[in-house]
């Protein structure tokens, strides 16, 4: 530890030796015993000792305690810390994150809509209205906001009539591991994703899981190319068992069939990904679209279908299960799982980019049907959209999933004090950051003009966003 450490590290024990209750500090990733408090430690101490923030540091410095304001301008965040007489200063530069405590915030109506924006924010609220340039969003957090239209990538008017089934990860807890390994970690979650550390796999049931499936994912490695299985519709998710498993081996893919008792089977057709060798990419989007009825399964890989298998014999699957296996000890990443419901159409072809590309207005229906053409208006309750044949006027109730145009899209720019900021129940905002004190946020986004919410209602802030990783930061697998 460097002298300017044992300074902090001195500092904090004397002000603690002064009668205060201090939060845990962890620097260089040691946990600092904490002094022991006097008997005449106050009350107002005690509570900003247990407030439950956390200010994590670029050099990967921790300190607990309560986060009291930050001023872009000033280039500083102000923090109260259990051990400090009065409040802390730190360089805003040097900060990575504040993680928050619960606080309490006068609850708003709960939003049955989620908007998912070009720069992949997504705000949670209840929709107002529509038109041809913006769109009105009626939240719990901030009152009404408009949104330019163009900025708008999708929006789920309903999310209980959501096809999407499951979203996530979203905790380790919600997975399933072996149970048999003893203390070894197996698997580690961070940021909403999940880490192998060992070769076993890790999986969960999926509530009503459909038979015809959407299954989207995200993975990464380090090494030079992909070693891991991703296994479908199965009954029990530690045991190769009754459902469908992709495995993936650097350039190489093939599908198992997977029963009790009976082994596996490869089903025909094994295809190269070349872009998958010699460290070409180390991450990818995999979709696999599955129609139960008849029994196929196609496999897209950044947005381009490379291939469909067809099951000759009965459909393995038995189960409702998904599990994931790392074939190289400590090199797999999962993020951004979506399982939704299909509607057994394939995709628009992507871009060179591995963007879909949307020439029309989708919308979907809450019995799956979709139609293409343009999104005139929402009012009320009504929905007004255009088709080749008609003007249809659907009741928004009726409504699955609304996906816009991409031709007139456009993206947020980004800004040197942009916060990316998620959400205490769910959703992700990015906002160029104008202050926050007495517990308020206050900032703007191209996405809708200026905004102020209440700190109570997010779970985390990142900050300096922007900036040049280093190489350990840069690397995901490291904990």
């Amino acid at each position: 530890m460097n002298d300017s450490k044992w300074m902090l590290v001195a500092g904090f024990i004397a002000i603690g030796m002064a009668g205060t209750v201090p939060a845990q500090v962890t620097l260089d990733g040691a946990v600092l015993p904490p002094p022991q408090p006097a008997a005449n430690a106050g009350p107002t101490r005690a509570v900003v000792a247990a407030g439950g923030d956390t200010l994590e540091f670029l050099n990967k410095d921790k300190l607990h305690g309560a986060l009291m304001a930050v001023a872009p301008e000033a280039g500083g965040v102000t923090w109260k810390h259990g051990s400090a007489e009065k409040p802390l200063d730190f360089n805003l530069s040097t900060v990575t994150r504040a993680t928050l405590g619960p606080r309490k915030v006068t609850p708003g109506v709960p939003g049955t809509a989620a908007i998912y924006l070009t720069n992949g924010d997504m705000l949670p609220g209840n929709i107002v209205s529509m038109d041809g340039d913006k769109l009105v969003l009626d939240t719990g957090y901030a009152g009404k906001i408009t949104i330019a239209r163009q900025m708008v990538k999708s929006m789920t008017p309903n999310i209980k009539t959501s096809t999407r089934v499951y979203e996530g990860p979203t905790d380790l807890s919600e997975w399933t591991m072996n149970p048999n390994s003893g203390t070894q970690v197996q698997w580690r979650f961070k940021d909403g994703a999940l880490y192998a550390a060992q070769q076993y796999p890790i999986g969960r049931l999926i509530e009503k899981m459909p038979d015809t499936a959407d299954i989207r994912f995200d993975a990464a490695w380090r090494g030079a190319y992909p070693q891991f299985a991703c296994m479908i519709y199965t009954d029990n998710v530690q045991e190769n068992r009754n459902g469908y498993m992709l495995q993936v081996q650097g350039t190489t893919l093939y599908l198992q069939r997977l029963i009790r008792n009976s082994g596996s089977r490869n089903l025909e057709r094994q295809v190269e990904y070349a872009d998958f060798g010699n460290g070409k990419c180390r991450s990818a989007t995999f979709n696999l679209l599955v129609n139960k009825s008849a029994k196929t399964i196609t496999l897209l890989i950044n947005g381009r279908q490379l291939t469909q298998w067809t099951e000759p014999a009965e459909f393995a699957g038995l189960g409702t299960g998904i599990a994931f296996r790392s074939n190289n000890t400590g090199d797999l990443k999962i993020s951004s799982i979506v399982i939704s419901d299909w509607d057994g159409k394939m995709p628009e072809v992507a871009s060179d980019s591995g963007i879909t590309v949307v020439k029309d207005d989708l919308l979907r229906f809450i019995n799956n049907d979709k139609v293409s053409g343009r999104l005139k208006s929402i009012a009320g309750d009504v929905v007004k959209f255009e088709t080749s044949y008609a003007t249809l006027d659907v009741p928004i109730a009726r409504v699955v999933e609304i996906v816009t145009s991409t031709e007139n899209a456009t993206r947020a720019r980004k800004n040197k004090d942009d916060v990316q900021m998620t959400f205490a129940d769910r959703g992700l905002l990015t906002l160029q950051l104008e202050r926050i004190e007495k517990d308020e946020v206050k900032g703007q986004s191209e996405n809708f003009g200026k905004i102020a919410l209440p700190l109570g209602t997010l779970r985390r802030m990142d900050f300096n966003i922007y900036r040049e990783k280093s190489a350990d930061e840069a690397d995901d697998f490291a904990f």
